[in-house]
């Protein structure tokens, strides 16, 4: 095509003889064409987690992935049972205290945390995963239509998209009714304050570390915690567990072995949803497939894949056991455990 045929499409529209040629270049079905417009997400209500530092494309590719999640999770929704909602709001509250108060509303007590992508999921926050295109906003969160909705990139160690998780939910619990200012790292700043504390109260920090402890007390601790090891000699120093002089050694040390780029010995894999597994199951109008859903949305089956985790197939009942017959299930009530 030309680029004046390019541009007349994108201000006017393409003329319907030209789906088909466009489902084929775009990899979308030709439905999704002639399908009314999405309720587009508004990027000025959205705290990417890179900031500016992400290119306008990854973005926009967010931005356009968010809204196919979002209307996925109608379409799941329509169909299953799912945890109430339970987020509650801490604005004008400092990070630390919320995130203290927010341990207390759901019971988590001061202990490590579990998986963290199950535990948005009990509570009624919906997890998704980014596609390729979009990995370099690292996540974003928002709240839409009175849900709150968390994506992910999962380019990053399963450490530090952990710690994404809890930044994330920080911005929406901190900053539910806040605008977004981009030229300005304050919410940011508020989010990982949260984040660190959420992960790592300071009451826990002190079971676990003495004062000033060693490279390897904080390589063998950080697994209990499931955080980076930079995060837990960082944490530790803000709260006066190790001093400058020490704190300076064990990012040299840290650095040295590696732990700046990557985690060595780090988690085994990336955190997994609950959620989704149980919704490839089946209900009583047949199994819940990607592909089903894929075709009802008129979006491509990767895009479908790839939000949801990976997840293709349909869950076992149990070792040994059948699957889960379409008659059985009336309408699933989906459980989620912390």
């Amino acid at each position: 095509m030309t680029d004046r045929t390019t541009q007349k499409y994108e201000k006017e529209g393409a003329p319907a003889s030209a789906a088909p040629k466009l489902a084929k270049a775009l990899g979308f079905p030709q439905e999704y064409f002639f399908r009314p417009v999405l309720d587009e997400i508004d990027a000025e209500r959205v705290n990417f987690r890179a900031g500016r530092a992400a290119i306008r494309s990854a973005r926009d590719s967010a931005v356009a992935a968010g809204s196919t999640g979002i209307e996925i999770m109608r379409w799941v929704e329509d169909r299953f049972t799912l945890p109430a909602l339970n987020v509650p709001t801490f604005e004008s509250i400092e990070p630390e205290t919320a995130a203290q108060l927010l341990r207390e509303e759901w019971g988590l007590g001061i202990k490590p945390l579990p998986n963290l992508v199950q535990l948005c999921e009990s509570r009624g926050i919906f997890v998704m995963v980014l596609p390729d295109a979009a990995l370099e906003v690292d996540a974003f969160s928002l709240w839409h239509e009175g849900r709150p909705y968390i994506f992910i990139a999962r380019q990053k160690t399963p450490e530090r998209a952990r710690f994404d998780i809890a930044h994330e939910l920080g911005h929406l619990v901190l900053h539910r009714h806040a605008p977004v200012d981009e030229t300005s790292a304050a919410q940011e700043k508020e989010a990982d304050i949260f984040a660190s504390a959420l992960l790592m109260p300071e009451p826990l920090l002190a079971q676990y570390f003495r004062p000033n402890p060693t490279v390897d007390e904080i390589l063998e601790c950080k697994q209990i915690f499931q955080v980076s090891a930079f995060a837990v000699a960082t944490t530790l120093h803000k709260f006066g567990r190790m001093t400058d002089w020490i704190y300076r050694k064990v990012c040299v040390e840290l650095t040295r072995r590696g732990y700046r780029t990557g985690e060595p010995d780090g988690m085994g894999s990336h955190e997994q949803s609950r959620l989704f597994p149980q919704v490839f199951g089946a209900d009583k109008a047949g199994p819940v497939t990607v592909a089903r859903i894929a075709r009802e949305l008129a979006v491509p089956e990767e895009d479908v894949l790839t939000l949801t985790f990976g997840t293709r197939f349909r869950v076992l009942q149990g070792i040994g056991e059948k699957l889960a017959s379409t008659q059985e299930l009336e309408r699933p009530n989906l459980r989620l455990l912390s």
